[in-house]
C-alpha cells in the first residue's frame, strides 16, 4: 500500500470519531508530528487531547480510546490492532491503520519523518498545506535530508510561499553570541557553555554594528578541528530556513527550542508555539537555553574522561539528556565503535541511546531491537541511532553484544 493511500486511510478513520487521544514522542520530530495532527482534527472538529512522552511499551499505553501515536508505536508488535500509528521507524505493529514510510519502501531514515507523515495524513483530512514548515522540525530534528518526499513536501511549501530560504549561521540561537555559546553540532571545545567566551569572540570579530562573519567562520572552524569530526564543521554555516507562518522564524531555532523543551519536561511550552501562540517563546529559549547548557556540561564531563572502549557506556544522570549526549558525542568525537550512553533508574531499570556508523547489511535499530528483547526489553529506531530501555542487570551483557555486532 502506498504512503499516500495509508494516510487517506487513517484519516478517514480519524473522521469517524467523535474524540481521539493523542500521544507523541517528546523530541522535535515528534512534538511536531503531534501538532501537526492537532491542528488538522482542531480545523477537521474532532476533539481531542494531545500528551507528550519519553518512552512507550505495552505495559504502559492509555486505556483511552480511540488511541494516535505519532513518532512512536511501530516498534511495538503487540499494540491493540485498534491504535492508529504515524511514525517512521522500524515497524514491527501490523495493525490496519499504520502510516510508515517503510512500508512503502521509502527511506524513514532520510526521505520522511514521522511529522512528514503526519502531512500528509493532516492533508488528507482537510487543506492544511500552511503547515508544511513544521515538517523541517522532523527533518532537522532526526538528521534527515532534502530527499524523497521530504523534497515533495519542501518544494510545495516554497512554491505557495509557506517556506522560504538564505544563507547565513544555522545554529540556533537570539545572537550571534548564544549561538556560539549553546553549539553542540560542531562542539567549539572552550567556547561552547561559556557566555564570557563567545561574548568575547564576537567582540574581537566585530567592526562597529558589523560582523565579520567570513573571519568568525574561520574562527570557529580552527577552534572545533580540534575534537570534531570534518564533516561535522559544516553545521556552521549553510541555508537557514525562515517559516514563514511561525512564530519562531528561522527552522533551526524552532527545532531546537522545541526539542529542547520535550526534552527538559516543558513539553505543552514547546506544543504552543507548534500551535503559533507567541505568548511562551522567551520562556521556550530560556527552557531551552537551560538545557542546552545541562547538554554541554554533561559533554564537557565526557571530554574528561580517559579514552574508553567498545565495552564501556557513557553514564549520564539525566535520561532526558542522553539521547542529545549520545548525538553530540557521535557527530562530534571520531570513534571507531558504537556509542552508548546510559542512564541508570532508581526502579532498576536502565535506558540507553545508541549510535553507530552504518554497516554493509546491519541495521541499528533492528539489533538493538533483538538484544532489548533477549533481555526481557525493549528497544529499535533507525540504522545509526536507536534506543533501548531493560533492567540495569543486563547492561555490561548488552554493551558486549551492540560492540559484537556493530563494533569495527
Amino acid at each position: 500500500m502506498s504512503i499516500d493511500t495509508a494516510a487517506k486511510d487513517l484519516a478517514n478513520e480519524l473522521l469517524r470519531q467523535r474524540y481521539v487521544e493523542v500521544l507523541c514522542h517528546h523530541d522535535a520530530d515528534g512534538i511536531a508530528a503531534g501538532s501537526i495532527m492537532a491542528m488538522a482534527l482542531y480545523r477537521a472538529s474532532i476533539p481531542f487531547r494531545l500528551r507528550i512522552t519519553h518512552r512507550l511499551s505495552e505495559n504502559d499505553l492509555p486505556k483511552t480510546k480511540p488511541l494516535l501515536l505519532c513518532d512512536l508505536g511501530s516498534g511495538l508488535a503487540e499494540l491493540p490492532e485498534d491504535t492508529m500509528v504515524i511514525d517512521h521507524h522500524l515497524s514491527f505493529f501490523e495493525g490496519p491503520y499504520h502510516v510508515n514510510p517503510r512500508l512503502d519502501g521509502i527511506d524513514g531514515d532520510k526521505d520522511l519523518s514521522a511529522a512528514g507523515a503526519a502531512y500528509l495524513v493532516a492533508n488528507a483530512l482537510g487543506d492544511n498545506r500552511d503547515l508544511a514548515g513544521l515538517i523541517l522540525l522532523g527533518i532537522i530534528g532526526d538528521n534527515q535530508t532534502l530527499t524523497g518526499k521530504n523534497q515533495e513536501i519542501y518544494r510545495e511549501a516554497l512554491g505557495n510561499g509557506i517556506i522560504s530560504k538564505k544563507r547565513g549561521f544555522t545554529l540556533p540561537g537570539r545572537n550571534p553570541a548564544e549561538q556560539i555559546e549553546l553549539a553542540t553540532k560542531p562542539f567549539l571545545n572552550g567556547l561552547s557553555g561559556s557566555e564570557e567566551e563567545s561574548k568575547n569572540l564576537i567582540q574581537q570579530v566585530s567592526s562597529g554594528d558589523t560582523l565579520q562573519t567570513d573571519l568568525l567562520c574561520s574562527l570557529l572552524v580552527l577552534q572545533a578541528s580540534e575534537i570534531c569530526q570534518t564533516e561535522t564543521l559544516s553545521s556552521i554555516w549553510g541555508d537557514v530556513w525562515v517559516l514563514e507562518r511561525e512564530v519562531v522564524e528561522h527552522a533551526q531555532d524552532m527545532a531546537f527550542v522545541v526539542d529542547s523543551c520535550g526534552k527538559a519536561g516543558a513539553g505543552s511550552t514547546a506544543v504552543s508555539l507548534c500551535l503559533r501562540s507567541s505568548k511562551l517563546t522567551e520562556k521556550a529559549f530560556d527552557v531551552a537555553r537551560s538545557h542546552r547548557k545541562a547538554l554541554i556540561h554533561e559533554m564537557n564531563q565526557f571530554l574528561t574522561i580517559p579514552s574508553s572502549d567498545a565495552t564501556t557506556p557513557v553514564l549520564c544522570s539525566n535520561q532526558h539528556l542522553a539521547s542529545d549526549l549520545a548525538d553530540t558525542i557521535f557527530y562530534n568525537i571520531p570513534l571507531s565503535f558504537p556509542v552508548i550512553v546510559a542512564v541508570k533508574k532508581e526502579d532498576g531499570s536502565c535506558s540507553c541511546s545508541i549510535r553507530s556508523n552504518p554497516k554493509k547489511g546491519i541495521n541499528l535499530g533492528e539489533v538493538v531491537h533483538d538484544i532489548a528483547l533477549e533481555f526481557g526489553g525493549h528497544g529499535g529506531g533507525h540504522q545509526s541511532r536507536a534506543g533501548a530501555t531493560f533492567d540495569c542487570e543486563h547492561l555490561d551483557k548488552f554493551v558486549s553484544g551492540i560492540a559484537e555486532v556493530c563494533g569495527s
